[in-house]
């Protein structure tokens, strides 16, 4: 089972992007790596940026952390036979501290963002991981993100990495 050996974990509802946007906060004490999907619909007006931090707490955002991303190759719901024009197939990955959210780029596309808890700044007990959607300007649309977690140790029923 995907669960024993994964922890799966909604960290953002479908969410207005139009003004700042946290996910919550993911205790990575337990962990190895996190994977973040994150689900854009349509998204105007102007740019948003991703950023990936650090913290002491569940609110804290303290440092900003390198990440590797990859877009899906096309809108969800679209697939073609043998193409990497796929909602389901991954572009080339990419390593960044900060990801602008080009409007007509991320539009109704699925974006992966990985992060090992080892970048982490963890010798100031930065255990706490959480994504920043911020905006400037008119941007419009909305996003949601679920959050894929590699534990150091398995178990069908592992404890919240939340608080």
């Amino acid at each position: 089972m995907i669960s024993e050996n994964l922890k799966i974990v909604p960290v953002m509802k479908y969410s207005d992007i139009s003004s700042t946007v946290y996910t919550d906060s993911i205790n990575m004490r337990g962990f190895h790596k996190c994977s973040f999907v994150f689900m854009f619909n349509t998204l105007g007006g102007a740019s948003a940026a991703l950023t990936i931090t650090s913290g002491v707490t569940e609110s804290a955002y303290t440092s900003a952390l390198y990440f590797n991303y990859a877009l899906g190759g096309a809108a969800i719901g679209i697939a073609v036979a043998a193409s990497t024009a796929s909602c389901d197939v991954l572009g080339a990955w990419t390593n960044a501290a900060t990801l602008t959210l080009t409007h007509g780029t991320y539009t109704n596309k699925m974006l992966i963002v990985e992060v090992n808890a080892a970048a982490m700044d963890m010798e100031n007990d930065e255990e706490w991981l959480s994504g920043v959607i911020t905006t400037a300007g008119s941007v419009t649309g909305y996003a949601s993100c679920i959050a894929i977690l590699e534990p150091r140790y398995s178990s069908n029923r592992s404890p919240t990495c939340l608080k």
